[in-house]
């Protein structure tokens, strides 16, 4: 296990007191100037602003790699767009551990962390999805076989989830598959108006909520490589469709 103590870990603390002195002045002598932030700001060129660390977020290429890109997904807009999205998550990860961070605030980065990490799993799925069923678009027995992702499968998150569970590519325990879709509906609640419940008491979003869907991604994501991907360019086997299909049934 990483350990960080001694000399090293003092200095630490040490640029931690005086980076927030320093921020702290900094907003006092804007408001000396007459400036009411965020109101009324004092803004400077971009080269002249605070900058992040170098290596922190990770380069779109490596998540190219890390989250096997090029074989999970078609288009090479969305696989850019994806590899944004994990950039953002960087970010978020960096604000989260290096910023204190209290309140309804604290609650509302997490919440957004967590929107942008489920809808990176949304997207890694449906692509297997609609990738696996391009392949089987060349089947003359596609509407009688019970494996096909129909086009309600690919479009709708929770019903390709469960197919893919079924079909043994998302090869997870049902209570996880329960938590995964769980998490869509979580993530949903990015609706302001739709969401009755107060998410800063009922403290819907927290540290723990996202490191869970953090860890889901991971998984999910390797999964998709190792069970989806070779179905791109392979049959499934034949399975009679019956009249009520268990695959798009609830849990």
């Amino acid at each position: 296990m990483k350990t960080f103590n001694g000399e090293k870990l003092e200095e630490y603390y040490s640029n931690i007191e005086k980076i927030s002195s320093l921020l702290s002045r900094n907003e006092e002598l804007i408001r000396e100037e007459g400036y009411n932030p965020p109101l009324d700001n004092f803004t400077i060129e971009k080269e002249n602003r605070i900058k992040m660390p170098q290596r922190y977020i990770r380069t779109s290429k490596e998540f190219w790699i890390q989250y096997h890109l090029n074989e999970i997904v078609d288009n090479r807009n969305t696989k850019n767009n994806i590899s944004y999205a994990l950039q953002l998550s960087d970010y978020y990860n960096y604000l989260v551990n290096r910023f204190y961070i209290w309140g309804s605030i604290e609650i509302m980065l997490y919440k957004q962390a967590f929107v942008n990490i489920v809808s990176i799993t949304e997207a890694l799925i449906l692509e297997t999805s609609n990738n696996i069923n391009k392949y089987c678009q060349k089947c003359p027995k596609i509407g009688q076989c019970g494996k096909n992702l129909t086009k309600d499968d690919r479009s709708n998150m929770k019903k390709s989830t469960l197919k893919l569970w079924k079909l043994g590519i998302l090869d997870f325990e049902e209570e996880e598959i329960k938590e995964i879709i769980d998490m869509y509906d979580y993530r949903n609640k990015i609706h302001i108006r739709l969401n009755e419940q107060n998410e800063f008491l009922d403290n819907i979003y927290n540290m723990e909520l996202y490191n869970r869907s953090i860890s889901y991604l991971k998984r999910i994501d390797d999964k998709l490589w190792k069970h989806g991907v070779p179905y791109y360019e392979l049959c499934m086997g034949f399975e009679k469709k019956t009249e009520r299909n268990p695959v798009n049934s609830d849990l």
